[in-house]
């Protein structure tokens, strides 16, 4: 029967807490145009790419109101081509006598006139021509598609919401750390966590963002972790059981051949006396070939290693 003598060393020590999963973006794009919904290219959970067609909108009457604008732009900028030369015989004039410096100055002015004339124009054109671009609405963002509200014959508003994206590629976890642990929310400290739809799985964070001051209702501060969601598995709303990193302290550590379950149990046998004592033990991070025992051993006591199935709590051994 082969035996181990226990020994502790520093392993890390970890705080528990919840957190809470939500998108590092998310928008409800609106439509920032007016007309009739033409037609609907999404439904909830497709998946767009940043300036994809989510929807296009009638814009006749926004055409023909860009082509009226574009007209009358085309339209002040050869009347301040006439102006210009007009301005230039006055001028002309002006140096020979033929007319007096009043009326020279009254084609001046008319001739300045005429270039705000020109830039206000244009700048009806362009808001014209991008009233017809806003037709077409486009996702801003690579993302999923997770509502949609409006449908085909609906009349919108600039300010009527279309759909809401979501990017999962980058997640935000949200977690919470009491007062009495703050020391443990630090920028850039590892976390881990599970959620309930992947219990098996073991998923990692960053923390990035930490919160400035002490909420006075909860006796906790608010920090956030970026996660990295490249296969799209976790979901913006889940819930999240949380291990942050809190310092390290001396923990007895075995061979992870020492723990064998019993029943629903680990169980580790001690030799204490000459016989052997079952012990139940709670169990903490693997590292490397041991694992860390949270309870129900202490360090100097001596292990067997690979404790078969016959053996008996109270067994006498040599």
């Amino acid at each position: 029967m082969n035996t181990h003598t226990v020994t502790s060393k520093l392993v890390p020590k970890y705080l528990l807490v919840t957190g809470q999963l939500k998108s590092s973006r998310e928008t409800d794009l609106a439509a920032n145009a007016s007309g009739k919904v033409m037609q609907t290219r999404v439904e909830r959970g497709t998946q767009v790419k940043a300036g994809e067609t989510l929807a296009t909108l009638d814009v006749r009457a926004a055409a023909l109101s860009a082509a009226e604008a574009r007209a009358h732009a085309e339209t002040a900028a050869q009347n301040a081509k006439t102006a210009k030369s007009d301005c230039e015989r006055a001028d002309a004039l002006l140096q020979s006598g033929a007319i007096s410096r009043a009326e020279f100055d009254r084609l001046d002015a008319q001739c300045r006139t005429t270039d705000f004339q020109v830039s206000a124009a244009q700048a009806r054109s362009k808001l014209a021509a991008q009233n017809v671009g806003d037709g077409v609405i486009r996702a801003p963002f690579n993302g999923f598609v997770t509502e949609r509200y409006i449908d085909v014959g609906e009349y919108v508003t600039a300010s009527s919401k279309v759909v809401t994206i979501v990017d999962l590629a980058s997640l935000r976890l949200e977690l919470t750390v009491p007062e009495s642990n703050i020391a443990a929310a630090k920028k850039d400290a590892a976390v881990s966590f599970t959620v309930a739809g992947y219990p098996d799985r073991t998923f990692g964070g960053t923390v990035q963002y930490i919160g400035a001051s002490v909420r006075a209702a909860t006796r906790d501060i608010v920090a956030e972790a970026t996660v990295d969601n490249a296969d799209g598995v976790l979901r913006p709303g889940m819930f999240a059981s949380v291990r942050l990193q809190n310092g390290e302290e001396k923990t007895p550590v075995v061979p992870k051949n020492a723990v064998v379950t019993r029943g629903d149990k680990q169980v580790a046998f001690v030799v204490e006396n000459g016989r052997l004592e079952q012990r139940i033990v709670q169990t903490g991070d693997v590292i490397g070939e041991e694992i860390a025992v949270l309870r129900g051993i202490a360090d100097g006591e001596r292990l067997v290693l690979a404790p078969a199935e016959t053996l008996k709590n109270g067994q006498a051994v040599k």
